[in-house]
């Protein structure tokens, strides 16, 4: 939502590009933004996951799902600033995929208001 309530549009998101992030901090900007991997991109067997958050207490759940939504590699790490600041965050998850499938990549919090943060980004899972 723009900062004045109304809806915002969001044209479809292209390959090589940042994901749409629907949760927000109390300053209306995006709570948690990935930045890499780029939405579509093809990821085999490790994935470098980076981006922006604002959650409380910098605390953030990073992991791969696969098309299923079964959860492939997950771990937890810190944002470099939170309640209230944004900070930068960096994982790395090792996986194994038998074959090439959609994946998603998941990062979530606790943002700033008591809510769930959660920002998600479509990739390609390929075999190693």
């Amino acid at each position: 939502r723009a900062r004045d309530g109304s809806a915002l549009a969001v044209a479809p998101a292209s390959v090589g590009s940042p994901a749409p992030v629907p949760s927000s901090s109390p300053t209306g900007e995006p709570s948690i933004v990935i930045e890499t991997p780029f939405v579509n991109g093809e990821i085999a067997n490790r994935v470098s996951i980076t981006g922006t958050a604002d959650v409380l207490d910098a605390s953030l759940v990073v992991r791969l799902l696969d098309e299923h939504g079964f959860e492939l590699a997950a771990t937890v790490v810190e944002a470099s600033c939170g309640n209230g600041c944004l900070g930068t965050f960096a994982a790395e998850l090792f996986f194994f995929v038998e074959r090439r499938q959609r994946g998603t990549v998941e990062v979530s919090g606790v943002s700033g208001d008591g809510g769930p943060a959660v920002a998600s980004v479509p990739v390609l899972l390929v075999p190693a």
